[in-house]
């Protein structure tokens, strides 16, 4: 058996944990080898509190996959600080992965639940430059294998806010929009991707798709 450990950001929102344990059992589901356990920047256990609960249990060694899509503060500072804590904390090995991310699976994914036109591609929202700078270029990218715009959106820090992004794809199409929820868990902050995007279409958080499961399979696999 291998153990890893989800280390997401965490949310006051009970839904959001769940969720999370949920994402667990799928990957455990599919890599068989896998004992997955959850961890979180806030509001839930820690990852040196995780860690210490398999040490007692005679774990030496287990995976930390960061359980965003993004490349932003937290998982270029807090994520490895964290590791790093966890390790001098408890003495066990701790093999750091790359975050879920931007697959190509997930877009995919995407393309193949929204319907034909323009798309906003929503996220949580980052005041990070370079990861603002990725999603930029995943929504180019995007748009020119859908042959149709997409425009990226906040729904929380940063511009343009969802409501911009589709008053400016539709008044430049005539036509509505559809919107992508690019959050993996269930929680505020899709609950505010959702109200943006009132009666059009929208995607549901990803978790439990079978792109976010695969996703983490290959990074335990990577790291195993």
């Amino acid at each position: 058996m291998v153990d890893v450990i989800l280390l997401a950001h965490g949310s006051p929102d009970p839904r959001a944990q769940a969720a999370a344990l949920a994402f667990a059992r799928a990957v455990e589901t599919v890599h068989s080898e896998a004992h997955v356990h959850c961890a979180f920047l806030d509001h839930g256990p820690s990852l040196t509190e995780v860690v210490a609960d398999i040490a007692a249990q005679g774990v030496g060694r287990a995976i930390v996959v960061p359980a965003f899509l993004s490349h932003a503060f937290h998982v270029r500072v807090d994520v490895p600080r964290e590791v790093d804590a966890a390790q001098h904390s408890t003495g066990v090995e701790l093999v750091l992965t790359m975050p879920i991310g931007t697959d190509g699976a997930l877009l995919e994914l995407l393309d193949d639940l929204l319907p034909d036109g323009p798309v906003t591609l929503a996220i949580a929202g980052t005041r990070d430059p370079d990861a603002h700078e990725q999603l930029l270029r995943v929504a180019e990218r995007w748009s020119r294998r859908r042959a149709s715009p997409v425009v990226l959106a906040h729904a929380s820090m940063g511009s343009p806010t969802i409501p911009e992004a589709l008053e400016e794809l539709e008044a430049a199409s005539g036509v509505r929009a559809s919107v992508a929820s690019f959050v993996l868990f269930p929680g505020v902050l899709p609950d505010r991707i959702a109200e943006a995007a009132g009666d059009r279409f929208v995607t549901d958080p990803l978790y439990l798709t079978p792109a976010a499961v695969s996703v983490v399979v290959e990074r335990i696999r990577g790291a195993a």
